[in-house]
């Protein structure tokens, strides 16, 4: 008799399923700590986005507070321009009463002088007429500005018709963001190819037209602000104090000083800084009934520049031989120095306005040259270091404005004051927990970047999310309510976070010139790392667009900052700089 071992077909011997099985749990052990990770650095990135900047703020821009009940008290904003116009626009969604005290007579009542925004006050007197700043205490009114893609992304949250308004002003007030930058003498092209041909738009018109647009627009959407005429001299604390004096202090009220010299006293529930270069908060603070020390970090890298406006009639410049036609342009030419050309620290901007008029700005650091005539221009341009980066196109736009526009051109000289930055987040326990400041009373900034207006932005916007999350107490020492004890503080850090860096990158770039005089108890070297990195990365924008594109968000400030030391980033940064210092690059 035969026995037979009978084995199943689909019977697999043990010692071949179990190292199978080990490889499926591995895999899918890898697998799933992949998804988490990857999950985690999501999450992390969006969290980093919202700590330092404003991105996530945008969709509750102008949106009514949760509830639809507003808080009962008055919002006093001392300073009416910019900043503080944001600044009202953001507490009339939130509170009952905004009182925005504006020393500038014109500011504060109906008859404003620009009723046609933009429109400059002039004075001719043959050649060379002359241009009055309106705003005396804005040195910058009649100068250059520039305005980030952030600026109209926020702006379209809060006046949803901005860009109908704007362009009602100027058809080409809403224009692509190319400001046709060159650095010392490389074009720094933009990232067409990445957004396929179509680059974001930004506000692009000068600051007497942006200012009196935002005027207008408060005043129309929100029926719960108002406009005095004076100053603001102080605050009296509501006689609740923290431990040693310090944390839980108030403003109960403000005193306010008519443009007759009277003086009254206003019940404030909160008090907004935003006295621009005056920085008025400071004395405030000082003279208190609970002074405390403030630092305050100023260095002063000299900056000089002339503003040159011509009138334009559109039709000289029909046989303009620029890309588009001159009708289409809108940013003709920017030049900045390079930081690696440290003898050659001039600038030079040529810019069309609105109201058929041209702006060329010259400048730089401690530069002396003060243009009165085209062929001053010309002088600064041949002083640029290295082969000419200038296109023939601007040569040609000269020649056609001393011809017909140089008899009634404008030259306004300026120099700017020392750039400071006021640490109140250093001492944010020993302030009013209601008191916070924004735009230039923080924070003074070099003009050559352009971020002075989206600084109050990001203040504003930073103020609406903290007013959005935060609910009222009652006052026990008054029938009213008041902020929350933390109030100050959370602001305080929070619009820290989201400025710095512009501080911290502006002034390293500043001590790349040795004429800088730097912050006391620094010196020119520090930031070095700063500066090497910043411009190794420009010597990596230069060949790879995709470089180039994350730096031109950056600029535009519709990505963050840190962007630039991503991995992939940084590895061709350390890339580039070996080849520099080994000499293969430059």
């Amino acid at each position: 008799m035969c026995l037979y071992r009978f084995t199943s077909p689909m019977t697999v011997p043990l010692d071949s399923v179990l190292p199978r099985s080990r490889t499926i749990i591995f895999l899918s052990f890898s697998l799933v700590s992949i998804l988490l990770f990857r999950a985690y650095v999501l999450t992390r990135r969006y969290w980093k986005i919202g700590q330092i900047t404003i991105l996530h703020e945008l969709p509750k821009l102008g949106k009514p507070r949760q509830g639809g009940r507003l808080i009962d008290g008055t919002v006093v904003i001392a300073g009416g321009s910019i900043a503080g116009l944001l600044t009202a626009q953001i507490c009339s969604t939130h509170f009952t009463r905004v009182l925005i005290v504006e020393p500038d007579t014109m500011l504060s009542t109906s008859a404003t002088p620009f009723e046609e925004p933009g429109a400059p006050a002039t004075a001719s007197e043959g050649k060379n007429r002359k241009i009055f700043n309106p705003r005396p205490r804005v040195m910058q009114y009649t100068s250059g500005h520039n305005f980030q893609v952030l600026t109209l992304w926020a702006l379209k949250e809060l006046f949803p018709d901005i860009e109908v308004e704007a362009l009602k002003v100027d058809p080409q007030a809403i224009v692509h963001a190319d400001s046709k930058v060159y650095i010392g003498n490389k074009h720094l092209k933009p990232p067409l190819a990445h957004y396929k041909g179509d680059l974001p738009k930004h506000l692009n018109v000068g600051r007497p037209t942006y200012e009196t647009l935002l005027r207008r627009l408060v005043k129309r959407d929100c029926d719960n602000v108002e406009f005095f005429s004076g100053f603001v001299t102080g605050y009296q604390l509501d006689g609740k104090a923290g431990p040693q004096g310090t944390g839980a202090s108030r403003i109960e009220s403000v005193t306010i000083r008519s443009k007759d010299g009277l003086e009254t006293i206003e019940p404030a529930i909160l008090l907004v800084d935003c006295t621009g270069s005056a920085q008025a908060g400071l004395k405030w603070i000082t003279n208190s009934t609970n002074p405390c020390k403030i630092a305050k970090d100023v260095y002063n890298p000299k900056i000089c520049y002339t503003t040159c406006i011509f009138d334009v009639e559109p039709s000289l410049m029909d046989k303009l031989q620029i890309p588009g036609g001159y009708a289409n342009a809108r940013t003709i030419f920017t030049r900045n120095s390079h930081p690696r050309m440290k003898h050659d620290p001039r600038s030079l901007y040529i810019i069309k306005r609105e109201h058929n008029t041209l702006h060329v700005a010259c400048g730089g650091y401690d530069v002396f040259d003060r243009p009165k005539c085209i062929n001053d221009i010309r002088t600064v341009i041949a002083k640029f270091a290295g082969p000419d980066p200038v296109p023939a196109y601007v040569y040609q736009l000269l020649d056609i404005l001393e011809d017909h526009c140089e008899e009634s051109a404008a030259y306004l000289d300026a120099r700017c004051a020392p750039f400071s930055f006021v640490k109140y987040h250093g001492v944010a326990d020993q302030l009013p927990n209601n008191f916070i400041a924004i735009g230039d009373s923080l924070m003074i900034l070099n003009p050559i970047r352009g971020q002075g207006c989206i600084k109050a932005m990001i203040g504003a916007a930073t103020l609406n999310g903290l007013l959005r999350s935060c609910k009222p107490v009652s006052n026990l020492l008054s029938s009213g309510v008041s902020l929350p004890e933390n109030f100050g503080k959370r602001f305080w850090e929070s619009q820290n976070k989201r400025t710095y860096s512009f501080w911290t990158t502006t002034k390293a770039a500043d001590y790349n010139w040795d004429t800088t005089i730097p912050v006391e108890g620094e010196s020119l070297k520090d930031g070095a790392f700063v500066r090497w990195y910043n411009r190794t990365l420009l010597d990596v924008a230069f060949k790879n667009e995709d470089v180039a594109a994350t730096l031109y968000d950056i600029t535009m400030l519709i990505t963050p900052a840190c962007y630039a030391i991503r991995p992939g980033i940084a590895i061709r940064v350390l890339w580039m700089g070996l080849k520099n210092y080994l000499g293969l690059e430059l």
